[in-house]
């Protein structure tokens, strides 16, 4: 059963689009004409799927939380560095789309005079660039604790507040979990994880008896 952690530790956080490529849209041409890119695409965030482990704990992100985050300042960087700016909401160069399942997928207006744009696009073509990640904050009290039949601890992201960037990435194994590890052991100096079998693990045994033959 997951328990809600009273907590003030929302620092910004990164993650990586687990399974997620990302890729160059192209305009479209004549077969004989060279392919033009138009835009970079990827899925910065993906909702209902559980991560790798992320030091003691896996994370999943519910599908509503973005329901209220704050898209309205994110910027289109190259592996989270902003002094490799690749579009922005502002200058309407990024475009952002709140998927069916939840998730956030990414276009940058592809830029052949930008330098950096050029660069990165190369390495998409090279398949140096692996997939999408993305910079955010989890809201007060925006995540759940509860921890698995391993004894696993596992995060659902319930609310996010803000989300600051989205990036094609070239190291899918960088994330930033500083926030969320000082999350855990608030929630694990409030509520010692018990020895015994976790409540959904009881109501499966209990199940099981019912139904066992008498």
């Amino acid at each position: 059963m997951k328990k809600p952690l009273i907590s003030t530790q929302n620092g910004p956080e990164i993650r990586f689009a687990e399974g997620q490529k990302v890729g160059l849209e192209y305009r479209a041409a004549a077969e004989s004409e060279p392919k033009v890119p138009e835009y970079f695409v990827g899925k910065a965030i993906v909702c209902g799927v559980r991560s790798k482990n992320l030091g003691g704990f896996v994370e999943i992100i519910d599908k509503e939380a973005l329901k209220d985050a704050d898209l309205s300042d994110v910027k289109g960087l190259f592996n989270h560095d902003r002094n490799y700016v690749l579009g922005t909401i502002s200058a309407g160069t990024l475009e952002l789309t709140v998927d069916a399942d939840g998730g956030l997928s990414y276009r940058i207006k592809y830029d052949h005079l930008d330098p950096d744009h050029v660069r990165v696009m190369r390495k998409i073509e090279r398949g140096d660039v692996v997939g999408s990640s993305f910079a955010f904050r989890v809201a007060p009290n925006g995540a759940d604790w509860d921890y698995d039949e391993e004894g696993m601890y596992v995060r659902t992201v319930t609310k996010i507040s803000r989300v600051s960037d989205v990036c094609p990435v070239t190291d899918p194994a960088y994330a930033d979990t500083e926030a969320a590890q000082r999350s855990l052991g608030d929630y694990q100096q409030q509520r010692a994880k018990p020895a015994g079998p976790s409540l959904d693990q009881r109501r499966r045994q209990l199940a099981l008896l019912a139904h066992a033959p008498q």
